[in-house]
């Protein structure tokens, strides 16, 4: 998402709204953009009639456009496992210059806790040779690599290091007793007898060349030119990070986590390093605050709309490219100089067409029959008064590259996207419904198309009860619903709210059980919409 643009129309989508995103994507990336079309909603039946006919999959449904923590590609992707030792975990803590790492479990790769600098030099206080191997977890192989050495005898044993960390010669180290890692500087001790003492691995200390015979010795032994007293200090930083862990409470995010979330709690947080995990529990990065200052924001173009309310979730948060609209503007807000194209037609994908022939590119059958339906719907087969010249000139244009019959693809378009049978009460009030600040006055407006007003209204009860609840629920001052016979040219409208005396004074006529016929009325955004307006400033 983080490298393309998202071309997407309004929520609760029509068929302009979809078919122009299409169609203007399209365009773009024959242009040499790389675009793709979005929806904010469900597919219309009249929509997927159009869809099906020309064959065209429907566009992914889009939720957000709030950029998650999964498209930093900063941070340090270093991890510190459990079982690596407090010398590695050293170094790698110096390699990527930070004051603290997570720690993942060793087998699964998942992030267990956070590693600080400070944890570690408070080991190397704490850290006693006495029962060495018994307080804290280590391996053979940690305590080889600790010393930069290799096994010049014998088998590395496998696991754990248990026992003492000591000195040969030295008190409690006799022949026949187990002993764990010993420590030699005399290398005239080395014969066969070593065997005796059971030592899991015998370390030489000596800045002096080998020379001397493991022949018939078992015993593992390595060989470091470090002295006696570094090798001390060397192996004790082989203990595993396992063994200073503690449990102390640290934040960690998900690449899914919103930036706008979790960036008031990095601010407070005690803690440098925040570590994002992936879906798998896995370390995906760490950062720090100063990698949020320069995220990358998602370049979106807006088609069919220009208002925050009818627009994604998050569109504060995006750089909108480009707004190609025939509506009214709004309250869209921008950071930056961005180009808008704005025409008084019928339809955005008029527009659209309008930009292809600019271009010199004709559409193709596909993308033509798209923007053919996006007209004939919004302009109600030419009979809305919002319909232009130009949406007429354009639409006959269209009809000749998708190889249809206006008319007759037209009404077909229109009748599959009337019937209402499958809808529930809810989906009738919701399949595009838009919200309006008139004034003081909150509105939403839904808008059905029908050729049987009366399959609508004998749900009338339940069509109130859903209304009242999202009236309540979301503070509105006039709920309208729209049902318009495509037919006969006109709507009828149910009323609800406390500031219903804004449609008898917009249209002049009584409100008989909250419903009203009007005649030759079927643009919301032509003849209903600027006509409320009118009336909440005559209120004000």
């Amino acid at each position: 998402m983080k490298d393309k643009t998202l071309i997407f129309g309004h929520r609760n989508p029509d068929t302009d709204s979809i078919c122009s995103s299409i169609a203007y994507s399209k365009l773009k990336n024959i242009l040499g953009n790389n675009t793709e079309p979005y929806r904010l909603g469900d597919v219309s039946k009249e929509t997927q009639f159009a869809l099906d006919y020309f064959d065209v999959a429907e566009p992914e449904l889009l939720k957000t456009v709030k950029p998650t923590l999964g498209i930093i590609k900063s941070g340090s992707k270093a991890v510190i496992k459990d079982n690596d030792s407090l010398k590695t975990a050293r170094e790698i803590l110096t390699r990527e210059k930070y004051s603290s790492l997570p720690v993942v479990n060793s087998e699964n790769n998942k992030l267990e806790a956070m590693l600080h600098v400070s944890h570690l030099s408070n080991s190397y206080l704490d850290i006693s040779t006495d029962y060495f191997f018994d307080l804290h977890y280590t391996t053979f192989e940690n305590v080889v690599n600790s010393l930069e050495c290799k096994l010049i005898n014998g088998v590395l044993p496998k696991g754990r290091v248990l026992g003492s960390l000591k000195t040969l010669p030295e008190i409690g180290i006799e022949p026949k007793t187990q002993n764990g890692i010993v420590i030699l500087s005399d290398l005239d001790r080395i014969d066969p007898s070593i065997d005796d003492y059971n030592i899991s691995l015998l370390v030489l200390s000596s800045k002096e060349d080998l020379d001397v015979d493991l022949k018939g010795i078992k015993t593992p032994i390595i060989h470091t030119t470090f002295s006696i007293f570094k090798t001390f200090k060397l192996i004790s930083q082989s203990i595993s990070i396992h063994s200073i862990l503690k449990n102390s409470p640290f934040y960690h995010f998900r690449t899914t986590d919103y930036i706008y979330d979790i960036q008031p709690l990095m601010k407070e947080a005690d803690q440098t390093n925040f570590p994002i995990v992936n879906k798998n529990g896995e370390v995906y990065t760490t950062i720090r605050n100063k990698h949020l200052v320069d995220y990358a924001r998602v370049n979106v173009i807006l088609i069919d709309h220009n208002e925050k309310k009818q627009s994604v979730d998050g569109i504060e948060t995006a750089r909108i490219l480009e707004i190609v609209d025939h509506h009214k503007f709004g309250d869209i807000e921008t950071s930056e100089p961005l180009m808008i194209r704005a025409e008084s037609v019928g339809c955005t994908s008029t527009i659209v067409y309008r930009l292809f022939e600019e271009s010199n590119i004709i559409p193709d059958r596909q993308v033509a029959g798209l923007m053919l339906s996006a007209i004939l719907s919004d302009t109600l087969l030419f009979k809305s008064p919002t319909t232009t010249k130009r949406d007429v000139e354009v639409a006959k244009k269209l009809e000749k590259l998708a190889g249809v019959d206006i008319q007759k693809y037209g009404m077909d378009l229109l009748v599959a996207g009337t019937s209402l049978a499958d809808k529930t009460p809810l989906d009738i009030l919701t399949m595009d419904m838009k919200e309006f600040t008139m004034g003081r006055y909150k509105t939403a407006l839904a808008q059905v198309n029908t050729v049987d007003i009366s399959s609508v209204i004998d749900q009338k009860q339940e069509l109130e009860k859903h209304i009242n609840k999202m009236i309540s629920d979301n503070g509105y001052n006039l709920f309208m619903l729209v049902i318009t016979d495509i037919v006969n040219k006109g709507s009828q409208i149910l009323a609800y709210g406390d500031s219903t005396h804004l449609v008898t004074s917009a249209f002049g006529q009584p409100l008989e059980n909250d419903s009203m016929w009007l005649k030759g009325v079927v643009s919301r955004k032509k003849q209903l919409v600027p006509v409320l307006m009118q009336a909440s400033q005559e209120q004000d």
